[in-house]
């Protein structure tokens, strides 16, 4: 039987410290059948001399090179020159566990009629020890979710999905348009959500990848993410398939981030003027 290609998408900027580890991983997987796209999102670092010794020893590297445009665009150039029958994400810091792809691909074979597939992921420290795990916070239906559901379902709970855990076939990902460029914390976070209003998903409890909590990741900047999330929840409130319950989360949800943000700038005010 013939193996589908699957593309494994690593974007980067300033990826030195554990960019190589990510590629690693990517290399060891079972699944044979691989290429990996890695976008260069203009590194001042030695990021770029990294991927061009990685892609001169394998040939399924394929690199890419471009100036600062941000993650988003850098995902959107990604997919589009992407080869595989499916894609799958893996970021500069994160960890891909061996049998990540083919599980991925066993599940959406088990569920045909699913679109997004994902799983359980570690949260490592820059040591590579874990320290927790992603879906233990959150509380899912059985194995498969519905369309319109698990779109629901993203904005009453939140990302329930890593995107080290994201595998998706091409054709679908086309069909979904290109992610958000303006949302440059959030852009996965919307992506899914629009996903979930057209597609199933399928996943696996099974822990499949690592995700890496350190200092100096991009999510570590929280006002930013706060604010961009609140235009997530404001784009959907009114959206075709958002029922009443969604709505009434997210109107709670948007009250407890602006209350947040104002208590941040209060506290702000008072240790300057102290």
């Amino acid at each position: 039987m013939t193996q589908p290609l699957i593309t494994v998408v690593i974007c980067t900027y300033n990826g030195e410290l554990y960019l190589e580890k990510a590629i690693d991983s990517v290399l060891a997987q079972t699944y044979p059948n691989v290429e990996i796209v890695i976008v260069d999102d203009g590194s001042t670092d030695s990021t770029a001399s990294i991927i061009q010794a990685w892609a001169a020893r394998h040939a399924c590297i394929r690199p890419f090179f471009r100036k600062n445009h941000g993650l988003p665009a850098s995902r959107n150039f990604a997919f589009e020159h992407a080869r595989g029958d499916w894609i799958a994400i893996i970021d500069q810091d994160d960890l891909c566990y061996p049998l990540r792809l083919a599980r991925q691909l066993e599940i959406a074979v088990e569920n045909p009629g699913a679109g997004l597939i994902f799983c359980d992921t570690h949260f490592i420290d820059e040591n590579d020890k874990v320290i927790g795990n992603h879906l233990s916070k959150f509380s899912l239906p059985d194995r498969c979710i519905p369309k319109k559901q698990a779109g629901n379902l993203l904005l009453q709970v939140g990302c329930f999905i890593d995107s080290e855990a994201f595998f998706i076939k091409r054709e679908a990902a086309l069909s979904l348009g290109r992610l958000d460029e303006s949302l440059r914390y959030a852009c996965d976070y919307e992506y899914f959500i629009r996903a979930g209003f057209a597609m199933d998903f399928a996943y696996s409890t099974e822990v499949l990848a690592a995700w890496r909590v350190h200092a100096d990741q991009a999510t570590a900047t929280s006002p930013r993410i706060r604010q961009q999330v609140r235009s997530v929840y404001r784009r959907y409130f009114w959206a075709r398939g958002v029922t009443w319950v969604t709505r009434a989360v997210l109107l709670k949800n948007l009250a407890k981030s602006y209350g947040g943000q104002l208590r941040d700038g209060v506290r702000s005010r008072t240790r300057a003027a102290a």
